[in-house]
C-alpha cells in the first residue's frame, strides 16, 4: 500500500505531481508482479497448466492490472471491478492467480476503501472485512480439513479481509478530519453570515436615525425657503427676518441632532443608538410643528399621560414626526388632525392630513422615512397603515406600552 491515505493529494490525484506520482507507483506495482511470475509456486494454482502458459498469462495479467490500476483515484469501483475480471480471466486461462495481480487488486480495493465513503458503506465495509478474517481464520484453523481449492480461498479471503481491515483503519483519522474542517467550514459560514447581517443592520439603523435626526430639519428648512420664493409679492423686513430666525433655528436643531448622532456612533456600542428626542418631546414637536405653520388639531388622550417603554416612546415619537414632516412636505398648508389613544396596554394613534393641493410648493417623497417607520414599529411588534385616499392621508399606528426590551432601537 502507498502512503496516500495520509495525505489530500493522493486522494483526488489531481495536478501534475499526485498524476506523476501515482504513476510511477504503479510501475512500482508491476515490476513486483512481474518479478513474482518467475518465482516458481508464487501464486495459487487452481489446477496444473505448462509453466510457460502461467509465466506469459500472469505477466499479461501483471500488465493489464497496471493499466487498470493508473486510474484507482478517478474511479476505485470500477477499477476493482475490472481488476476482478482480469484475473477471474488469469485463472481460467492460466489455472493460477498470481501473487503479482492479487498485490495490484489488493492496493485497488485499498484505493477504493480510503476514497470518500458513503453512509451505506462505512456499515457494509467493516462487515465484510469481518467476514473475510473470520473465514479466513477458520480456514486456517480447519486446514487440515479442508479440500485444496477451500484452503487456496482461504488465502485470498485473508489478503481481502487484511486490505478492507487496512483501509478502513486508515479513512477513519481521514473521516473525522474531513468533518472536522466540514464542521469549522460552516461555523466560518455562519459566523460570516452573521456579521453581514450585523453590518446590514447597522448600516439600517444609521440610515434612519440619519433620516429621522436629520431629514426632518432639513424638510423644515426647505420648505420655508420655498415659501419665501413661493409669495407673489415681497416679503417685509419683518417677514423676512422671522423666516430666517426659522431657518437658522432649524439648522442649528440639525447640527445639534447631527452632533449627537455622531457622538453615539463613536462609542464602543453603536448598535444602541438611542438619542435624546422621545415621547417626552411630543409636545415640543407639535408646538414646532405649528410654529412652521401647519395648522394640527389634537384628539384623544393628553400625551403627557401615557407611559411607554424606552422603545416604544422613542418609536412613537419618530412616527409622529415622520407623519408631520410629510405633511409639511407634501401636502403644505393642510390641516393636520392626531388622534392619540391608549387602552388595553396599546397605544393607537391616527394622523390625517390632506393630499397635495394645487399652488402648494411639495418634495418629491423618497419613501426613506416610511421604511424607516416599518422597521420601527416591527421592532416593537406592532402594526403600521398607511392609506391614501378620498384627498386624505391617513397614518394609523398601534404599540405595545411594554415590549420587555431594553432601551435600545434598532
Amino acid at each position: 500500500m502507498d502512503d496516500r491515505g495520509s495525505r489530500g493529494d493522493g486522494m483526488t490525484g489531481t495536478g501534475s505531481i499526485p498524476s506523476l506520482r501515482h504513476t510511477w507507483i504503479t510501475i512500482g506495482y508491476v515490476v513486483v508482479a512481474i518479478g513474482f511470475c518467475f518465482v516458481p509456486g508464487a501464486g495459487i494454482e487452481w489446477f496444473a497448466t505448462p509453466r510457460s502458459q502461467v509465466l506469459i498469462g500472469s505477466i499479461a495479467t501483471a500488465i493489464a492490472l497496471g493499466i487498470v490500476h493508473l486510474f484507482r483515484q478517478k474511479w476505485p469501483t470500477v477499477v476493482v471491478v475490472a481488476g476482478l475480471a482480469v484475473m477471474t480471466a488469469e485463472g481460467l486461462t492460466t489455472g493460477t492467480t498470481s501473487v503479482g495481480a492479487i498485490l495490484i487488486e489488493c492496493d485497488a480495493l485499498y484505493s477504493l476503501v480510503i476514497a470518500r465513503p458513503t453512509t451505506r458503506s462505512r456499515r457494509l465495509l467493516p462487515m465484510i472485512a469481518a467476514v473475510c478474517l473470520s473465514s479466513a481464520v477458520g480456514g486456517l484453523l480447519l486446514a487440515n480439513l479442508l479440500a485444496e481449492p477451500l484452503l487456496q480461498m482461504t488465502t485470498l479471503l485473508l489478503a481481502v479481509g487484511v486490505t478492507l481491515w487496512w483501509g478502513i483503519t486508515v479513512r477513519a483519522p481521514m473521516t473525522r478530519a474531513e468533518e472536522e474542517r466540514e464542521r469549522a467550514t460552516l461555523i466560518a459560514d455562519a459566523v460570516a453570515a452573521k456579521q453581514r447581517e450585523a453590518l446590514v443592520a447597522e448600516r439600517l439603523q444609521i440610515s434612519r436615525e440619519l433620516h429621522d435626526t436629520i431629514s426632518g430639519h432639513l424638510s423644515a428648512i426647505t420648505i420655508q425657503a420655498a415659501g419665501a420664493l413661493a409669495t407673489t409679492t415681497p416679503p417685509t423686513a419683518e417677514e423676512l427676518t422671522e423666516r430666517l430666525e426659522r431657518v437658522r433655528a432649524l439648522s442649528l436643531d440639525a447640527m445639534g441632532d447631527m452632533r449627537t448622532l455622531i457622538d453615539v456612533l463613536r462609542t464602543d456600542t453603536p448598535s444602541s443608538l438611542a438619542l435624546a428626542q422621545n415621547w417626552s418631546s411630543v409636545d415640543s414637536l407639535i408646538a414646532g410643528a405649528r410654529e412652521s405653520g401647519t395648522s394640527i388639531t389634537l384628539t384623544g388622550d393628553d400625551p403627557a399621560t401615557i407611559n411607554l417603554d424606552p422603545l416604544v416612546s422613542v418609536t412613537a415619537y419618530y412616527v409622529l414626526r415622520e407623519a408631520l414632516v410629510n405633511a409639511e412636505k407634501h401636502a403644505p398648508g393642510s390641516d393636520v388632525t392626531i388622534d392619540i389613544r391608549h387602552e388595553d396596554e396599546v397605544l393607537a394613534m391616527t394622523i390625517t392630513n390632506g393630499q397635495h393641493q394645487p399652488g402648494h410648493v411639495g418634495a418629491m417623497p423618497s419613501g426613506y422615512g416610511l421604511i424607516g417607520l416599518a422597521e420601527r414599529v416591527r421592532l416593537c411588534n406592532g402594526e403600521l397603515d398607511i392609506d391614501r385616499s378620498n384627498d386624505t392621508w391617513t397614518l394609523r399606528v398601534c404599540l405595545p406600552l411594554r415590549t420587555g426590551r431594553e432601551s435600545q432601537h434598532a
